[in-house]
């Protein structure tokens, strides 16, 4: 599989025992040429395994050689946790847990959209096969005072047949 254009640079992120984390950083000359990548990739498959594919977030574009590696740490059973890159003002972003699976960014978005007023940024990291997601998410504001609205009156109401479990995101 090969998304057509330059690519600058390849890099597979690799734990500190040298394995690879399941993800990476490619670099395009143009940037069209990384938009036609992330369009013709995402949600396919590489090697038997479903792919997710977006912009690198992080300043600096390849995030200095590691990447989006920053917003992923260890956790138990080998898997990752995705993290939102730290920006904004502190405590204007909320952890989102409990729910649905088949909740992307963009649904959960909207909600909290029409519930409380604009979202600057929401992420949601990708689930397995057959699932949008791992069932948890980050909702950021523009302020913390509209992150606390958000929070009084989302945590514990039902969405997509889940009842919300949100916090303040204690990294950001």
């Amino acid at each position: 599989m090969r998304a057509a254009g330059n690519v600058e640079k390849a890099d597979v992120l690799r734990g500190r025992d040298g394995r690879s984390r399941g993800c990476g950083i490619v670099v395009y000359q143009q940037r069209h040429e990384a938009a036609r990548a992330i369009r013709e990739l995402q949600d396919t498959e590489l090697n038997g395994r479903p792919i997710f594919v977006r912009e690198d977030r992080e300043p600096g574009g390849t995030g200095g050689g590691g990447g989006g590696g920053r917003n992923r740490k260890p956790k138990g059973g080998g898997g990752d946790t995705f993290r939102p890159p730290p920006t904004g003002e502190p405590g204007s972003s909320l952890f989102v847990g409990n729910m649905s699976w088949q909740c992307g960014w963009q649904e959960l978005k909207d909600h909290f959209r029409e519930q409380v007023g604009e979202v600057e940024r929401c992420d949601v990291p990708p689930g397995g096969p057959g699932f949008r997601s791992k069932g948890y998410g980050f909702v950021r504001f523009a302020t913390a005072e509209q992150a606390e609205a958000a929070l009084n009156k989302l945590n514990g109401t039902e969405f997509m047949d889940r009842e919300l479990d949100i916090k303040l995101d204690k990294h950001n």
